[in-house]
């Protein structure tokens, strides 16, 4: 496998042990008195066999071996030293020797070859054993590292595997305690502002739990940082529940805690160790993000469940064919099928071919068009004919190409079946209004003529009670063909001033010396015309219905609501108790001379526009409507 660049920092002994080798005791305790005065740690051995024996029984940093000697030679001596172990550093310094010793002695695999020529030489051994045993060490600390990365590639397939928290911890554990040589370690997660340890495996703190302000915990997880504290006792962020704890290494773990090696050495730690930590806890923090967007991923698949289970609309995906891919429990039971034995038929399977051909059409329409298309379709589904307002949507696979179409038809049925209703009541009432205009004001007329041919020649005081009778039934007609009319939609809407419609019908009306008091301004979307209805509705009411006795005093104020909307208020008597709940029916009126069709045309405009129109108490004692839209 390959070894990522790692900061590699190797525990090595304070000193550094030679073994000196030389049949010639003198020679060989001068070259290990020299090497001592240099800072080595040095043993002697007079024959090959001692050396090997030394070898087995202590450290040994490096070989320094005469060539030429009684019983083992110096190359008999390194065959056997590299048959033990291969990467000892081997240094062949003799006092005799040729090229070809130096060629053999090479071969052999010596680390270094040196002839003994006085001091110079001696200075030149001390530099080629310790550059011989830094690289030897190096290399075996590369080699340890290398055992250590595979150990916790094993460990990171374990990791990435697993299906909940408690196994990820208890993985990366065992990681840290076999393979990174942790003995105390823990994972943490802060909950409720303290350090919660993740399983039995994670050290637990015998005080108090630490809090997020607490420590190298602390610090770790608020800075989102490594620390390596060396020797707990010259750092000053290191707060140990225990005494004995001298060390420690800590990595965040995310946002969600903090991992933490402890020891009770000083300088337990190295950078490689928090180096290899972190590659540790890198696993262990994917985990975390894998194992939430999982459970995210199953909330959403549990929340859209709950909607395909539990809507009464038909929901369902078609591949490119038409071969329904899913389809939810209401299309399955409509469909009267087994679960999943829709999967795989197209609607030809399902229902007659009319039907079936509308509704490929329809899905190949939302494909063409690439983008969402809403639609009134019909199905006849074991026999029974439907009617569904469809949305169909193309779907794409990675390349963006159009791969399927997912639907939701919702049954209007009963709907369709309503406003067919509503028209036919409509035609009704425009037969109503067509006889009220003709058949009622012919005979009307002619009453009118006779009464103006029996006023000419009669001068009596019933002819004139006759002549309003006649204006009263004027003006119900009149009020009936207007209620008609705006029951139904209403025009193009465009942007109307209140102020400027308010007094406009104002002006249109009878007010004698009533006033008008329009206090503030606001622009609506609304039916011109209608809306203008509105005003002349609501004046007249405030002027028929409203004034006192002494009329001029009579105020009608319009203006803005603080929520959207206006009011139309005035200071008169208000409205009877008596008729304030059927106040917008037709035909109630607190006049018994009045027609009671002036509110319910208002009511109507009003809740054509989609606004409403509520009665309250007025700031000046009498009706206040407020139109809120």
């Amino acid at each position: 496998m390959s070894v990522p660049w790692l900061f590699l920092e190797i525990r090595m002994p304070d000193d550094l042990r030679v073994l000196c080798v030389d049949d010639d005791r003198d020679a060989g305790r001068r070259t290990a008195e020299y090497l001592q005065d240099a800072g080595f740690d040095c043993l002697v051995a007079t024959t090959g066999a001692d050396a090997l024996t030394r070898l087995g029984e202590t450290r040994i940093d490096c070989v320094v071996s005469e060539y030429e000697m009684s019983g083992i030679d110096g190359l008999d001596l390194l065959a056997a030293v590299r048959g033990r172990r291969d990467r000892l550093p081997f240094i062949m310094f003799t006092s005799t020797g040729s090229e070809s010793v130096a060629s053999e002695a090479i071969s052999a695999g010596v680390t270094d070859y040196l002839r003994k020529s006085g001091t110079e030489a001696r200075k030149l051994l001390r530099e080629r054993i310790r550059n011989a045993v830094d690289q030897c060490r190096a290399e075996r600390g590369l080699a340890e590292t290398r055992g250590r990365l595979e150990g916790l590639h094993h460990h990171a397939v374990a990791i990435a595997g697993a299906h909940d928290r408690e196994t990820v911890v208890d993985q990366a554990l065992v990681a840290a305690d076999r393979i990174l040589d942790f003995d105390v370690s823990g994972i943490y997660v802060l909950e409720d502002g303290r350090f919660v340890p993740l399983t039995e495996r994670s050290y637990r703190p015998e005080d108090d739990l630490p809090t997020v302000d607490d420590g190298v915990l602390g610090h770790t997880y608020r800075q989102r940082e490594s620390v390596l504290v060396r020797d707990v006792r010259e750092d000053t962020t290191a707060q140990p529940d225990q005494p004995e704890f001298r060390s420690a290494v800590s990595v965040p773990v995310g946002r969600y805690g903090v991992f933490q090696a402890i020891s009770e050495e000083a300088n337990a730690f190295t950078e490689t160790d928090r180096e290899l930590a972190e590659l540790l806890v890198t696993h262990v923090t994917q985990a975390f993000d894998r194992l939430e967007s999982e459970a995210d991923l199953r909330r959403t698949n549990e929340q859209l469940q709950a909607i395909l289970d539990n809507t009464a609309a038909n929901i369902y995906i078609k591949d490119l064919d038409g071969r329904y891919e899913l389809v939810n429990d209401s299309f399955r039971e409509l469909l009267g099928l087994a679960p999943g034995e829709a999967v795989g038929k197209t609607d030809f399977d399902l229902q007659d071919d009319a039907h079936a051909e509308e509704v490929h059409a329809n899905d190949r329409l939302a494909v063409e068009r690439g983008e969402a298309i809403q639609i009134e379709e019909t199905g006849k589904f074991q026999g029974d004919e439907r009617t569904y307002y469809s949305v169909k949507v193309p779907l794409y696979g990675g390349d963006g190409d159009p791969v399927g179409v997912c639907g939701i038809s919702s049954d209007i049925t009963e709907l369709k079946q309503r406003e067919r209703e509503l028209q036919r009541q409509k035609e009704r009432l425009d037969e109503f209004a067509h006889l009220v205009s003709h058949d009622l004001r012919s005979p009307l007329s002619v009453a009118d003529g006779y009464l103006d041919l029996l006023g000419a020649d009669v001068d009596h005081e019933y002819i004139g009670k006759i002549a309003n009778a006649h204006e009263r039934m004027e003006r119900i007609i009149e009020g009936v063909l207007t209620l008609a009319r705006e029951g139904r939609e209403i025009g193009d809407r465009q942007p109307v001033s209140i102020r400027a419609l308010a007094t406009e019908a104002w002006e249109t009306v009878e007010t004698g010396a009533a006033t008008l008091a329009v206090v503030d301004d606001t622009t609506l979307e609304a039916d011109r015309d209608r809306l203008q209805q509105v005003f002349e509705n609501l004046y007249r009411n405030a002027l028929e219905h409203g004034a006192p006795d002494d009329a001029h005093e009579l105020t009608v104020t319009v203006g803005t609501l603080a929520a959207d909307g206006f009011f139309v208020a005035d200071d008169g008597v208000g409205v009877p108790e008596s008729v304030q709940e059927e106040l917008f029916e037709a035909g109630e009126s607190s006049d018994p001379d009045g027609t009671g069709f002036g509110l319910a045309i208002v009511e109507r405009v009003v809740t054509a526009h989609g606004w409403t129109v509520e009665l309250v108490d007025s700031h000046d004692g009498g009706a206040r409507f407020e139109i809120r839209t």
